[in-house]
């Protein structure tokens, strides 16, 4: 890993004194092309972080329609626009960091769920000191591969804020439904599980059927993907695959996953969502119909389908 005085180095002289990455790298004498990779390992760890405060009437109105029809407290609609280092993910994800430390205070439990929008919220969090804040995840926190821990979002939120952050010692998806119930039992996974279902804002994100990070991670074989797949899930969310009529499906996999049942949030106050794509718009009508949440923050072309 790259050490933080290089990267707050070339952070520096690229977004405060505006010099290009080609003067950067005959300053530095290393690659131009490594000043790139630099740039944007500065922006993943939380090094650099991009505040754009303009909301365009159009999404204004957007907003509004939204907390309307979904009955809802909070609701910003970012841009849909990507590049060829960030996705949709990544760019709500930034963007939701804004809105998200308007809520955060002194004297608070926030749980967040996992994932690739989750990671990037967390690590555009500006740094700031809060007392007596405690971080929780909603789902199992042990990993096996490296790979996995860059969708763990919980840890760095609670780096980002100085809170105390808790680990729910299992896997997102056990082996077998003993396997959950054994881990479930333990005093450690009871605590953080009690925490997370009296935490005062929840951070929570969905996934859609086309494509599958727990797959894509190993927690799920294709095998497995493919048979939840024949019973025609319209996405998953805190790990547990929802049909359309926002019902868990009867697969399996859903006696398997570690974390805060889904029903079990609804007595957090605060209850964001954080997502956005075409693949997700079916699980994010539905569960915000439903009233799983009292917060939205999506892109704008997301919204629109919404």
């Amino acid at each position: 890993m790259t050490s933080i005085g290089l990267l707050a180095r070339v952070a520096h002289q690229y977004f405060v004194l505006g010099e290009t990455q080609q003067a950067i790298a005959e300053r530095l004498q290393i690659n131009r092309t490594k000043i790139h990779r630099l740039l944007a390992e500065a922006k993943e760890r939380g090094i650099v972080s991009i505040r754009i405060n303009a909301g365009t009437s159009q999404a204004l109105e957007m907003e509004e329609q939204l907390r309307r029809k979904y009955r809802l407290d909070i609701c910003s609609v970012t841009p849909n626009d990507t590049g060829s280092e960030l996705g949709l993910s990544e760019v709500i994800g930034i963007y939701a960091a804004q809105t998200v430390e308007t809520l955060l205070r002194d004297d608070m439990t926030v749980a967040m769920a996992w994932g690739r929008t989750m990671r990037w919220l967390a690590s555009n969090i500006e740094p700031v000191t809060l007392r007596n804040v405690t971080v929780v995840p909603l789902l199992g926190s042990l990993s096996r591969r490296s790979s996995i821990d860059k969708y763990d979002a919980a840890a760095v939120f609670a780096q980002r804020t100085q809170a105390e952050s808790y680990y729910l010692p299992g896997p997102i998806i056990c082996d077998s439904r003993e396997s959950r119930e054994t881990i479930l039992q333990q005093p450690s996974a009871r605590e953080v599980i009690q925490k997370a279902l009296n935490a005062d804002l929840a951070l929570m994100s969905v996934g859609g059927t086309t494509s599958s990070t727990l797959r894509s991670v190993g927690y799920m074989t294709d095998e497995e993907f493919d048979d939840v797949l024949r019973m025609k899930p319209i996405g998953n969310f805190l790990g547990y695959f929802f049909d359309r009529n926002a019902e868990l499906i009867d697969h399996p996999v859903n006696e398997r996953i570690v974390g805060v049942y889904p029903l079990d949030t609804l007595n957090i106050p605060k209850r964001i969502l954080v997502s956005g794509g075409k693949n997700k718009v079916g699980i994010m009508a539905k569960l915000l119909e439903k009233g799983f949440f009292t917060g939205l923050i999506t892109d704008q072309e997301t919204g629109g389908s919404l």
